[in-house]
């Protein structure tokens, strides 16, 4: 599964949810500036009308506060939209899940460096197919794996995760910048 494939997928289960956080963030963001160029130009007439230093510091140092207190709610709004999109992400995996699922399980298992693999964790769906492909292992049915397999060793020494949800989680931080640019864009249309 490449990332061209992933993104396509979660730019599918793109909901609405995302614009409106972002929505709700640039308005947040708006109004704080709004009542920082208010409250600066207030500064600013009291500074004309005492003509003192004091009010120009003031001046910066409430736009100053205001844009630290923009770019703050900018990035907790940024930081919800990331764990949103990663949420829909993650609940998009299902939709990899291919109906010749045998050839995407066996390419996954193909990818295992050659050991005595003796616990096999798959989707409850791929246990048959885990029964043939790792025939000396014990297979165990896992629900919170979407497709593939987390298998490890008779002492445990060797665990490998191969299943697609590590796989989301290793391609996370190339993939959510294209999908941030990809709400702006879609942003900036409206």
């Amino acid at each position: 599964m490449g990332c061209k494939e992933l993104i396509e997928s979660l730019r599918q289960a793109r909901d609405e949810k995302v614009i409106a956080i972002w929505d709700e963030a640039e308005r947040e963001a708006d109004r704080i500036k709004a009542e920082a160029l208010l409250m600066a130009g207030q500064v600013r007439a009291d500074f004309e009308r005492k003509r003192s230093a004091a009010a120009g510091e003031k001046a910066a140092r409430a736009l100053s506060d205001a844009n630290s207190a923009a770019r703050t709610h900018r990035l907790v709004a940024e930081k919800e939209l990331s764990d949103r999109l990663y949420s829909l992400a993650a609940a998009s995996l299902v939709v990899l899940r291919r109906p010749d699922e045998r050839s995407m399980f066996a390419s996954l298992a193909a990818e295992l460096p050659p050991f005595p693999w003796k616990t096999v964790r798959v989707n409850p769906g791929d246990v048959a197919l885990a029964k043939e492909l790792f025939p000396e292992a014990g297979i165990v049915p896992d629900d919170a794996i979407t497709g593939g397999m987390d298998v490890m060793t008779g002492a445990g020494k060797v665990r490998v995760v191969n299943t697609l949800e590590k796989r989301l989680e290793r391609a996370w931080p190339e993939v959510l910048p294209e999908m941030i640019r990809d709400v702006h864009e879609e942003l900036s249309k409206r």
